[in-house]
């Protein structure tokens, strides 16, 4: 979240209606928490005399969840990358009109995150918004930097440090995968079979979500699994506060790294208004302030260029999601046999 306006949280419910206007339209969003500047959100607003009624989540199966019941006709969601795959293979995404988005005739995609999707089937079907990393957050005065050479060090030095391993199928998994030297998304059974017994045999000191990163702060562990916008939270947030910064954010070599997106759910009844509100989003402008206030790696060349220049100076390491030399692998939606398998695998490393 923007450095300097950490203090100004917005508190949101579930489901939030923004603005509070009667008889006007009504805009449907379904995003994740504290992910969009809500000033710009009224402005629109005002600007379109329509009402966003906002809705909050907290991971892309909410998302599928809702957008799949059909009982809100939901006109823009902000779902991942293996996320929109999924949808768009179930028929539940209309195709981006990119005639339409005006506002990339003034400002344009980063080449590396075009590049990320340019060959998948579900390429038509979203806008990218942000992006970024899953790496290690650690503690700076418990962990010997020299140690940090790859996925390694969470596998391998759990007797020497405290490991948190995020409680998530896909991100565990993955890290074990990356390790092992393989596909994220491979479905070959033996190498699912040797990511379980690597997460299995590997002795985390617990598994966790959010609470990771704050665990890490507080030295109750020297490392954990982590996505960039948690470690760059806690940085805005430490900057803000003027406390010491205690912890740092290691990427290996080869990660994954996830692109968010616009899509527009086949539920819509406000696609007209659907548009509008993705060209007003992709305005150099408002996607600048936007970026600024969520805090994680912008989209857009020229809003990126922005933030990393001296007026804003975002130069931190790491914000790059891509750096030149770095291998970058982005998730897939393989099958639903393949999720459960995931599942799976994690709950087996839990137990043992």
């Amino acid at each position: 979240m923007k450095k300097g306006l950490l203090g100004f949280i917005l508190v949101l419910s579930v489901f939030l209606l923004v603005g509070c206007g009667g008889n006007e339209e009504k805009l449907y969003l379904l995003n994740w928490g504290e992910y969009m500047d809500q000033d710009l959100v009224i402005a629109f607003e005002e600007e379109y005399g329509v009402d966003v009624v906002y809705t909050e989540v907290g991971s892309n199966e909410e998302m599928e969840v809702l957008i799949n019941a059909g009982t809100t006709p939901y006109d823009i969601a902000f779902p991942s990358d293996y996320m929109v795959d999924k949808l768009a293979s179930q028929g539940l995404l209309n195709e981006i009109d990119y005639d339409r988005l005006d506002a990339l005739n003034d400002v344009s995609i980063l080449p590396k995150v075009e590049a990320l999707y340019a060959d998948k089937d579900y390429a038509p079907y979203l806008v990218p918004y942000f992006w970024g990393t899953i790496g290690i957050m650690y503690n700076l005065e418990s962990v010997n930097e020299e140690d940090l050479s790859g996925w390694e060090v969470m596998f391998e030095m759990t007797d020497t440090y405290d490991v948190g391993m995020y409680d998530s199928a896909r991100d565990a998994v993955a890290s074990a995968l990356f390790y092992l030297g393989y596909d994220v998304n491979t479905n070959v059974a033996s190498e699912l079979d040797a990511a379980e017994d690597a997460l299995e045999a590997a002795d985390f000191a617990i598994f966790g979500e959010d609470n990771l990163k704050t665990q890490v702060i507080q030295g109750n562990l020297d490392m954990a699994l982590v996505y960039s916008g948690d470690y760059f939270d806690e940085l805005y947030a430490a900057e803000e506060d003027e406390r010491e910064v205690n912890f740092g954010y290691f990427v290996p070599e080869t990660t994954n790294v996830w692109v968010d997106t616009f899509v527009i759910p086949t539920t819509s009844e406000q696609t007209d208004l659907a548009y509008d509100f993705i060209n007003f989003m992709l305005d150099e402008e408002n996607a600048t302030q936007n970026a600024d206030w969520v805090g994680y790696a912008p989209v857009l060349e020229e809003v990126y260029a922005m933030l990393t220049s001296d007026e804003y100076g975002y130069d931190y390491e790491n914000y790059n999601p891509y750096p030149e030399n770095a291998l970058r692998e982005m998730y897939e939606y393989v099958s639903e046999d393949r999720y459960a398998r995931l599942n799976e695998i994690l709950n087996n490393a839990k137990v043992n």
